[in-house]
């Protein structure tokens, strides 16, 4: 079996892709074609110009990747942004993930924002902070804290759906804070801030300053807050 090196960029300076065991970047540094590897650590401000395979991808600082990643596990503290469709089975987010194409993943929990151009589907998505996902949010357990202004979604689809506004740590800051979404269907549903055109469920709670256009609901239907909802109906 062909011995795998490791890969170790310092200052400022670039590579050609390959197969590595760990692959290290340290302050600004360019890979200029696919990578694959174990482990993918960035330091700073990094680029890769083309696909990232890793078992283990670690960002601290700012890393954009031109291509597909695809990974086990992915940390964060800073910005990534990917170009291509994104396949993580962990991701653990402390700043800003911008996804050029869909997102697929088990468990995401994100601490800050994070925006797809497609859909995102995992088992259980946890956010605190704001979103924007041009199509479809599809994931088993879905909770939802809003921090920022004007997250928006298309469609969100699940079995427990929690969306919640906590107040802002500033006390000059902005109301703020509403989620907005075409349709958003599930099981179990509790939704604070959030505008609407319908809103399906079997167990539906709204919660305060919605503006709700329909709620269809199979069992039990509550406005808890008198939020708005135009319309309101059992099937």
């Amino acid at each position: 079996m062909k011995e795998q090196y490791n890969l170790s960029l310092n200052g400022s300076g670039n590579s050609s892709g390959g197969t590595y065991k760990n692959v290290k970047i340290c302050g600004e540094g360019t890979i200029l074609d696919d990578i694959d590897c174990d482990a993918f650590k960035t330091y700073g401000a990094s680029e890769v110009q083309g696909n990232v395979k890793a078992h283990m991808v670690t960002v601290f600082g700012e890393t954009k990747i031109r291509g597909d990643l695809h990974s086990e596990n992915v940390k964060v503290n800073g910005n990534l942004e990917v170009s291509g469709p994104v396949e993580v089975k962990r991701t653990k987010v402390r700043g800003m993930f911008d996804i050029g194409e869909n997102f697929t993943g088990e468990e995401i929990d994100i601490t800050g924002g994070i925006s797809v151009k497609g859909n995102l589907e995992a088992e259980n998505f946890t956010l605190n902070g704001g979103l924007t996902i041009t199509d479809m949010l599809n994931a088993g357990n879905i909770n939802i804290i809003l921090r920022y202004e004007h997250s928006n979604v298309k469609e969100i689809g699940g079995e427990k759906i929690t969306v919640q506004k906590k107040s802002s740590f500033f006390p000059f800051s902005k109301h703020g804070g509403y989620l907005h979404a075409n349709l958003i269907e599930g099981d179990e549903i509790y939704l604070e801030y959030t505008k609407a055109d319908v809103v399906r469920g079997n167990n539906v709670t709204i919660g305060p300053e919605c503006e709700i256009g329909v709620v269809e609901y199979h069992e039990s239907y509550k406005n808890a807050d008198q939020s708005i909802v135009k319309e309101y109906k059992q099937i």
